[in-house]
């Protein structure tokens, strides 16, 4: 973690000069498990990214993904990664040159798209690149990338559930404490995705710090509601390698908080359409629940230390544990929508069985009498019986129809 100021007033000394680092950002957008199934085409304009990264990008995310949550979790499937393509960029004025596109797949068919962006090295200029990173902004290299990856069935591009940028800064010529001692406001900026001129509070900036969850001792992890932060010094990674491999634990917790939270949304979605369906439907899609929340009941939070408190922190920013507890809600309403139901099928059943059985047994009673009185008449033995079952299922029905409602 940074050293910070003991006291909240204490100021950061600042340099005039800005540090030279190589940034890169991974931009990921979440979609519900429809608006995944409604892409109705691949993206267009795309090149092939070179075997080699595409390789590396996903022996090491599978690497880490078997450290962290385990071979169980892998064997289940519940993640599926496609190596999408390669977007050219015009790579102006510092800005990265291409955008290598993957797409991760959950289980339920929730999806994020996983852009990763590496620009040259420059100086410190977090404006810059927050500028970069607006989807709101027409012209930013985020809205951009949507709108090639995302177009809808008339062309237009609709709203990914969730955009979170992961932002990485390797800082090769100090060490942290000395990144922090001239850009500390910088960071915090660029953490919250804050463009405007006013400068953060001291003490908000120190506090932000201090939440740092990195256990590395050049490193700095840092979570925010519209972004994270993953700091190097003294970094060994080369210009042209990916991210480095102290980032991937953080990005892989972020994929599926992104996931997660696509996730609810979607259940939520589904209950707002009302609940409808015969009993296997809503029974079927208490199960879908239980298994879209398998990642939430704590498949990452309980296998690794560092996961565990990003996922926590994510959870209440994201509003990940808020959805959680409206989907609980309603899923306890539709448990006991099925209880009723079946209830209902077993009244009904219980209902005619009983109807049923009294009505035979009093037409076999009407038959033993009919024949003593018509032994050589059939048809009319066949009448009584026939006419008195009919009869006396017609009085049991109301009678237990009367006695249902008393």
């Amino acid at each position: 973690m940074i050293a910070t100021p003991a006291s909240p007033s204490a100021s950061f000394p600042e340099c005039p000069d800005a540090a030279t680092v190589w940034p890169a950002f991974v931009l990921l957008f979440a979609v519900t498990p429809d608006a995944a199934a409604g892409r109705n085409k691949a993206p267009t304009g795309l090149y092939p990214i070179p075997d080699e990264i595409a390789q590396s990008y996903r022996s090491r995310l599978e690497s880490l993904q078997q450290r962290l949550l385990g071979e169980p979790y892998l064997q289940a499937r519940r993640l599926q990664r496609t190596v999408v393509g390669r977007l050219k960029l015009p790579g102006r004025d510092g800005e990265p040159a291409f955008a290598d596109i993957h797409l991760v797949v959950h289980k339920s068919g929730a999806a994020v798209w996983e852009v990763w962006l590496a620009a040259p090295s420059q100086p410190m200029d977090v404006a810059r690149w927050i500028g970069w990173l607006d989807p709101e902004s027409e012209n930013s290299l985020a809205r951009v990338i949507w709108d090639a990856l995302a177009p809808d069935m008339n062309g237009k591009s609709s709203t990914p559930e969730m955009a979170l940028p992961l932002m990485v800064l390797r800082f090769r010529d100090g060490s942290l404490e000395e990144l922090a001692a001239r850009h500390a406001h910088d960071l915090v900026k660029l953490l919250h995705r804050d463009a405007s001129d006013e400068r953060f509070k001291t003490s908000f900036v120190n506090s932000e710090l201090a939440g740092d969850f990195c256990r590395r001792e050049h490193g700095l992890s840092l979570l925010a509601r519209n972004g994270a932060i993953d700091v190097h010094a003294q970094s060994k990674d080369t210009a042209e390698s990916l991210l480095p491999r102290t980032t991937l634990p953080l990005l892989v917790t972020l994929e599926l908080l992104c996931l997660e939270r696509a996730v609810l949304r979607s259940f939520l979605d589904r209950f707002a359409k009302g609940v409808y369906g015969t009993v296997d439907d809503l029974v079927q899609l208490r199960r879908d629940i239980f298994d879209g929340l398998e990642e939430y009941y704590g498949t990452l939070a309980k296998t690794h230390g560092y996961t565990a408190e990003a996922t926590a922190r994510g959870e209440a920013l994201f509003g990940i544990n808020d959805l959680f507890e409206s989907v609980a809600d309603r899923l306890e309403a539709l448990t006991f929508e099925i209880t009723t139901r079946n209830q209902q099928a077993v009244n009904r059943l219980g209902f005619w069985l009983t109807t049923s059985f009294g009505a035979i047994e009093t037409g076999f009673v009407a038959a033993s009498i009919a024949t003593w009185y018509y032994s050589d008449n059939l048809p009319a033995v066949l009448g009584w019986t026939v006419g008195v079952t009919l009869a006396t299922a017609l009085v049991i029905s109301r009678l237990l129809r009367w006695k249902a409602k008393a």
